[in-house]
């Protein structure tokens, strides 16, 4: 969670008896108090107990004005799995400047302190959800996952093929979901890169917690499971959005979330939430965007897809993150990195990767590409390639089929996904 702060003009620096950026001191409810005011709302007494279960006020940054809060930016403190494994990751949230000090440079320095805190965390990689897409570019986030939204109307939801169930459904209530579902979670985490670890406070809050007045005008969430041979494996969390006209009911069910560890089970989720009695439209605005639902439709065409940006991803430390990561292929490259707002990532690399793993050094060596960090934030994951951002002049081929060799090493079989916001 991310708000909106107009690019900076001439500020006073971090310190200054203006604005001055530092961790921040006092109680949750001040801090929610602070971050809800570039959000348009403003927290209750009954939230806190449970942001206090998965927020980490020791991440917190704030800016003040005197003794008040004029800008807010935290973390979660996040597994993130990439491509051969995990690893660390700040999940950057509940960014914000104050309407009232807006354009004062304060976002950037908010954006300075909080990569340098994420360094000496030892966290190689910053990812967010961004609220607006021009905001985070400028400080070495680039688009790293992409996520599929759709509408499909019932009467066009038919499957290819009937198959025999294999699983049983049944609807469960929270407490009980609380002890299923992160299991669940966890075992499909690996196989696509983008999924994130959740605590057991993140799930209260983020996907349990289901107050009125964030419905948007729709029922209570269900918790659907799906077991096979009495195993659970696979979930969904949805809502109903009622309607009625004298032609009978033409409900949409919102499907938030849907996840399975095996192919079967994630059909059959789609099967049941397709089918759903007294509804007309079924709509999802987070699946994958190689998501099979493609393929099992007899109408694909129907879902009338659409693609947009989900997670950014910023590197933090190049040689950290690169050597983390595994690779499709046996190959060395060496590039030029240009990082101007974590300077420590600028200059020229060499990666070399082997079958027992990656290194990142330093070199001197004649460079193969040149790029800057924002555009090896979006590669990262596998979710953009280096042919698309060479189309688009975002990084420039120094040495002959070197985007060809890039691409074959940071490729990954499955686009990357993000199955939830934070």
């Amino acid at each position: 969670m991310d708000a909106v702060s107009s690019p900076p003009s001439a500020a006073p620096r971090i310190g200054t008896s203006e604005i001055e950026v530092r961790p921040f001191a006092g109680s949750l409810r001040d801090w929610l108090d602070a971050v809800s005011i570039p959000f348009g709302f403003r927290v209750t007494l009954e939230d806190l107990p449970l942001f206090e279960s998965s927020m980490e006020l020791d991440r917190a940054l704030a800016a003040y004005a005197g003794d008040r809060i004029v800008g807010t930016a935290n973390a979660f403190s996040f597994d993130l799995t990439i491509p051969g494994g995990t690893l660390p990751a700040a999940g950057v949230t509940m960014v914000g400047v104050h309407p009232t000090h807006r354009r004062r440079g304060i976002l950037t320095r908010m954006m300075r302190a909080q990569l340098a805190e994420i360094r000496e965390r030892g966290e190689p990689l910053a990812i967010l959800w961004a609220s607006e897409a021009p905001i985070y570019g400028r400080f070495g986030y680039g688009i790293a996952t992409y996520r599929a939204s759709f509408e499909l109307p019932k009467a066009r939801a038919a499957f290819r093929q009937s198959e025999a169930p294999r699983g049983t459904f049944r609807l469960v209530e929270p407490d009980e979901a609380e002890g299923i579902f992160p299991e669940i979670y966890r075992r499909s985490a690996p196989l696509r890169a983008g999924a994130f670890s959740r605590s057991p406070g993140f799930w209260r809050t983020e996907f349990f917690h289901d107050p009125e007045r964030w419905r948007r005008g729709g029922g209570p969430a269900f918790f659907l499971l799906h077991e096979t041979d009495g195993t659970a494996d696979g979930y969904a969390r949805y809502r109903l959005h009622a309607d009625w006209d004298e032609r009978g009911p033409k409900a949409v069910i919102d499907i938030s979330e849907a996840l399975a560890s095996t192919p079967a089970a994630e059909r059959e989720l789609w099967e049941y939430l397709f089918a759903v009695d007294l509804t007309e439209t079924a709509r999802a605005h987070n699946i994958p965007v190689d998501a099979p639902l493609r393929f099992w439709l007899t109408d694909p065409r129907a879902l009338g897809l659409t693609v947009s940006d989900a997670l950014w991803l910023r590197i933090v430390d190049l040689p950290a993150a690169l050597a983390g990561r595994g690779y499709a292929a046996i190959d060395h490259l060496v590039l030029d990195v240009s990082d101007p707002f974590c300077d420590w990532n600028s200059g020229r690399w060499l990666l070399d990767a082997g079958a027992d793993g990656a290194r990142v050094t330093g070199s001197d060596l004649a460079p193969d590409l040149e790029l800057k960090i924002t555009e090896l934030g979006s590669v990262y994951l596998g979710g953009t390639s280096f042919a698309e951002l060479a189309l688009a002049e975002r990084i420039a081929e120094r040495s002959s089929g070197a985007v060809e060799r890039a691409d074959a090493l940071f490729r990954t079989s499955l686009a990357p996904w993000a199955p939830g916001m934070f």
